[in-house]
């Protein structure tokens, strides 16, 4: 609540927190040559400092502690959280020149990791790109080990390389320091659930021996009995599971992701569940491209028999149809959407499927190229031919990038690149036809989660396999705690809609609920009684009108789409009048197109927008008003806020408005009384309008500035109209224009020169009008208020 994000914002206010967040947290990003403020998410800040003081605590001995788990959930900025926690202990002088690796298993998130470094004003790391590399900096400088920043695949530590280099550093570090035995080395781990495990990991740990390690990771795996535990390798359990946690619910409540919904859909295609549960119950992480020697022959063959339906040309040309007829329904022009299929070979099939009914440049496949199979080497020769000639690898980076920024492609069509790390907040929708559970699937589904201009309700995955039916299975290595809220069936929405529907009725009783003028004005007043209703109604009918356009019309019962048309006339009266904007300008036109389609092409909404002008403000608004409005009820409501939005709303920018403002506050208390007098609203409001035109024809013909004029009018207010005032500002306009040159306020000697020239002006109003003290500093402040608004 507000309170605790004031008590929250005063703490990081304070001396030592501010300095470490301008030291060590706050940096310059270039991105696609636009500069910007780089600044910790206070989850990042948190979970870096932790990192920092065990290492300090361990150095300075006061814990034994060596390593850690961060569980942030996907999209929360773990890359992030890694570079403050290396920048910050790099220059740590308990650390004496450290040596720091960022260890990551995807050549997709080496490049991710050093694109994020390399954009920012901040310690550069070196890219270890080969074994010989690595050995170089593990042997640098007599077998001490290289110092400085470095990000390294795990991959590079390969047994059979390393193993004559292990030996000879076991010895040397019995008589010196290496690389193997000193203290200031440490090591974070990305996406530490997945590769941590194996003979890769056991010579990592062998040759940093006494490192510090911290893993981040959005989806830890806790399989004891196939010996991957991401708690025991990196954290204390039972005590300490995490070091650091920040999951779902916190990263949702926090507005870093949305929540993702499910869909099942071609139910008749879905995989049969001896075939689910053949996956679910094998440990591999999931269909392979060649089926592994570890499972047993009838497991085999019922994997093999998964591989040819998933790549069953038949099938994939029934949902290709799908996807392509849903894209163009749902996402089209909106969002972007992304397909997993079970294999390269499914890939091209579904690139060649969704191009005849789909434009061409709305798809391309992202994925390795395997030149030993002739179609997919065939695929790779046709695309480079269409890119005029280049490298695959670059055509793939580019195809990123332009889904990330362009309009096209619209649809990338993926097996396993992109599943994880990937992040474009313009991706809403994923098509899976791929056979995933357990991290696998958490972190795949999660790339539909990041929040786009306050427009994305949820992530949707759209389900061909049938393994979302059997989510707790595939997601059961996790408690229910912890992933109730990662994955929510698609008919949650349809309650939830129905929930809205109840809510924001009930902030209008016992309203009749018809499209009459007069009902729909009574519903204005009931919204408009109070600043928290008001808020109210606005933020569920945007919330409902979200969830209407992932749901349409058919999945919504007809007395709820019934309550939510006649909620849309309220809100399009509520726009028209109060608001005085267009309920259908160019971003709904493209962001609410079924709301628009199906609500306000109706006949009752379609006569309201006709019959309910926007009267623009003008010098013969009273006329047009008296014209176009009837009733003497909505000619107040009319007169009323159209005022409150020119004046009140927008009273800085204009010192008549100022002066006025008073005038239309009191109004405003008159239209909150329970009992209304339309005829006085009216004829204050005429009253005031008419004031508008005068003081702007006075401002007009004096020929002075806002800044000038401004000054003038809280004279007379205090003073009345005298002559000899027009004068004596214009004479102190001239005087402070001398001062007022651009950035003249955050100087503090020129804002002081200022004040005293204002003090001394006001002074001499002192004898002429008898003030007291209290008068000159009303007047004085006034006077400064005015100034700093309007000179600045």
């Amino acid at each position: 609540d507000s309170k605790n994000s004031i008590e929250s914002s005063i703490r990081m206010f304070s001396g030592e927190k501010l300095l470490d967040i301008i030291k060590n947290f706050l940096f310059f990003r270039i991105e696609f040559g636009n500069a910007e403020k780089v600044i910790t998410r206070y989850m990042q800040y948190r979970a870096a400092n932790k990192i920092v003081n065990r290492v300090i605590r361990n150095l300075t001995k006061k814990e034994e502690k060596d390593k850690g788990l961060i569980w942030h959930w996907q999209g929360s900025g773990k890359t992030l959280t890694m570079i403050f926690a290396a920048n910050k202990l790099y220059y740590m002088k308990e650390l004496e020149n450290p040596t720091v690796f960022f260890i990551v298993d995807r050549l997709e998130l080496e490049e991710q990791l050093s694109g994020e470094f390399y954009s920012m004003d901040i310690l550069k790391p070196e890219v270890i790109d080969s074994i010989d590399s690595l050995k170089e900096v593990l042997s640098y400088d007599d077998y001490r080990g290289k110092r400085g920043v470095f990000i390294t695949l795990i991959h590079k530590f390969r047994p059979e390389e390393l193993s004559d280099l292990q030996k000879e550093l076991e010895m040397l570090s019995e008589q010196k320091k290496t690389i193997m035995n000193r203290k200031n080395v440490v090591a974070f781990v990305d996406e530490g659930h997945r590769s941590q495990y194996g003979i890769l990991a056991a010579q990592m740990k062998a040759i940093l021996k006494n490192a510090f390690f911290f893993a981040l990771t959005g989806t830890p795996i806790s399989k004891p009995r196939y010996g991957k535990d991401t708690y025991l390798e990196f954290s204390y359990p039972p005590d300490e599971l995490y070091l650091d946690r920040y999951f779902i619910v916190d990263s949702i409540r926090d507005g870093f992701t949305v929540r993702i919904v499910y869909q099942p859909r071609l139910e008749e295609l879905h995989l049969n569940k001896d075939m689910l549960n053949t996956f679910l119950e094998v440990e591999l992480e999931e269909i392979p491209e060649n089926i592994r020697d570890e499972v047993d022959e009838k497991t085999k063959e019922r994997l093999n028999t998964i591989k040819v339906i998933l790549e069953n040309d038949k099938r994939i040309k029934v949902i290709a149809e799908d996807i392509a007829n849903h894209f163009k329904e749902n996402v089209d022009g909106k969002f972007k959407a992304i397909v997993v299929a079970a294999s390269r070979n499914a890939c091209i099939s579904y690139y060649n499927e969704l191009c005849k009914h789909l434009p061409e440049k709305y798809c391309e496949t992202v994925m390795t190229p395997e030149r030993k199979k002739e179609s997919i080497a065939s695929y790779v020769k046709e695309t480079r031919e269409r890119f005029g000639g280049k490298d695959f690898k670059e055509i793939v980076k580019k195809v990123i990038e332009d889904f990330k920024e362009e309009d096209y492609p619209k649809i990338l069509i993926v097996t396993d690149m992109l599943l994880t790390g990937f992040d474009a907040p313009i991706l809403q929708y994923m098509y899976l036809d791929k056979p995933l559970k357990e991290h696998r699937l958490l972190q795949a589904v999660a790339r539909t989660n990041r929040p786009y201009k306050d427009l994305k309700e949820a992530g949707v995955v759209i389900d061909y396999i049938g393994i979302l039916k059997e989510f707790k299975r595939a997601l059961e290595m996790y408690s229910t705690e912890d992933i109730k809220y990662a994955l929510s069936d698609y008919s949650n929405l349809k309650e939830e809609f129905v929930e809205l529907i109840d809510d924001v009725k009930n902030i209008f009783g016992e309203l009749t609920l018809n499209y009459e003028r007069d009902t729909l004005l009574n519903a204005i007043e009931i919204v408009t009684s109070d600043t928290k209703k008001e808020e109210e109604f606005v933020q569920k009918y945007k919330k409902l009108r979200k969830v209407f356009e992932l749901l349409g019309p058919n999945e919504i019962k007809l007395e709820y789409f019934e309550m939510y048309k006649w909620l849309s006339s309220v809100y399009t009266y509520y726009m028209k009048v109060v608001n005085r904007k267009p309920i259908i300008n160019a971003y709904v036109q493209k962001y609410y197109d079924k709301t628009v389609k199906f609500i306000h092409r109706t006949t009752e909404i379609e006569k309201l927008e006709k019959e309910l002008p926007i009267i623009s403000f003008d010098e013969d608004f009273l006329g047009k008003l008296e014209e176009k409005v009837k009733s003497k009820k909505e000619k107040a409501a009319n007169i009323l806020f159209t005022l409150q939005r020119l004046i009140l709303v927008d009273r800085h920018k204009n010192p008549i408005y100022e002066s006025l403002s008073d005038r239309v506050e009191k109004m405003l208390e008159l239209w909150r009384q329970k009992k209304k007098d339309y005829e006085l609203m009216y004829t204050e409001g005429a009253m005031i309008i008419n004031e508008i035109n005068v003081l702007s024809e006075r401002q007009r013909k004096l020929g002075i500035s806002n800044l000038e004029y401004t000054m003038l009018l809280i004279l007379e207010k205090k003073f009345g109209r005298e002559e000899n005032l027009i004068d004596e500002i214009k004479e102190l306009y001239i005087d402070l224009q001398k001062s007022m040159f651009p950035g003249w306020l955050i100087q503090v000697t020129v804002r002081k020169l200022v004040e005293r020239k204002v003090r001394r002006f006001v002074r001499m109003f002192k004898t002429r009008y008898k003030l007291t003290l209290r008068d000159i500093d009303l007047i004085y402040k006034s006077l400064i208020e005015g100034i700093i608004n309007y000179g600045s």
